[in-house]
């Protein structure tokens, strides 16, 4: 086993046990690593800084219920700034789209100059095709394809059996395919 690996496990076991100081010290060997995580989904530096203490605060909640022969501890901290993540963005996409009749937003399109090229008429189809789809389908197919997760971890996430991610997310890719054919 990793010596990083081992690490953690211990300072996940001691938070386990509430020792503060472990909790301090798993903050800093991968507050860095989880800041880049909830900043990659929430794209925001602001929302990413709400995110992280909620994070540790779930971490340290949760460490009781840690089993390594379940997730190694690596992973499971990184789930739990996921979902700190996500729930932020759900939450303050509910509080925008407070009515579930209005239709979501056309998505922004990226910088040009930010992104460092030209963005084609086939991935601004795709993006309004993307805007389409109600919230939890579009965001497993975001963390499937561009954050590359698993179905078995879209399952715990999104708290259902992987066959049924697997038939959502086929809705969903079959949604999109019809929508870029029109």
């Amino acid at each position: 086993m990793e010596e990083q690996e081992v690490r953690l496990r211990d300072f996940i076991d001691a938070v386990s046990e509430g020792d503060r100081a472990a909790l301090e010290h798993l903050y800093k060997i991968t507050g860095a690593k989880l800041y880049g995580v909830v900043l990659r989904i929430l794209r925001k530096p602001a929302l990413a800084e709400l995110a992280l203490p909620e994070a540790y605060l779930r971490i340290w909640r949760d460490a009781v219920n840690y089993d390594p022969a379940v997730l190694d501890a690596h992973s499971w901290i990184v789930m739990h700034a996921r979902r700190a993540a996500l729930d932020l963005a759900r939450e303050r996409a509910s509080l925008v789209h407070a009515d579930p009749q209005e239709a979501p937003e056309q998505p922004a399109e990226p910088d040009e100059a930010e992104a460092g090229h030209e963005v084609s008429d086939q991935l601004k189809q795709l993006l309004a095709c993307m805007a389409t789809l109600s919230p939890d389908p579009r965001l497993m197919l975001l963390l499937a394809y561009y954050d590359g997760w698993s179905r078995r971890e879209l399952a715990i996430e999104f708290d259902a059996p992987p066959a049924t991610i697997r038939t959502w997310m086929l809705r969903g890719l079959e949604q999109i395919r019809e929508c870029t054919e029109q």
